[in-house]
């Protein structure tokens, strides 16, 4: 009897544990983080964030902050571009390479292209 408990307790363990590590497993993140002094291309209060998520690489832009209408309400003109079954180095490259992407995503025509802010991302 006290095999099967031992056996039991053992197994939910290993599961437990298993379970934590796929909640703790995520894909990369990168922010764009501009050079100090230089002005932001996507705006002064602009965020720009790239993540790995489920084998897809999801671009999201934020053109200035979530604005609260109530205290239980937010707006958000958040944006985001997902290249599904994509890992992140490959979409950024296809990002750089599909300038049309790009300035759907930031929804304005501009100048300046991805390469810009591609320059400027942080991973970790």
């Amino acid at each position: 009897m006290k095999i099967n408990q031992l056996s039991l307790s053992l197994s939910l363990v290993g599961l437990i544990g298993l379970i934590g590590c796929t909640e703790q497993t995520t894909g990369r993140i990168c922010e764009y983080t501009p050079a100090a002094g230089q002005p932001n291309p996507l705006g002064e209060q602009a965020s720009f964030r790239v993540r790995e998520e489920a084998g897809d690489t999801i671009f999201t832009y934020q053109p200035d902050p979530s604005e609260m209408l109530d205290q239980t309400i937010e707006l958000s003109g958040r944006r985001e571009l997902t290249y599904r079954n994509t890992d992140l180095d490959t979409a950024r490259v296809i990002l750089i390479q599909n300038p049309e992407h790009y300035k759907r995503l930031i929804d304005k025509e501009t100048p300046e292209d991805f390469a810009a802010v591609n320059e400027s991302l942080t991973c970790r």
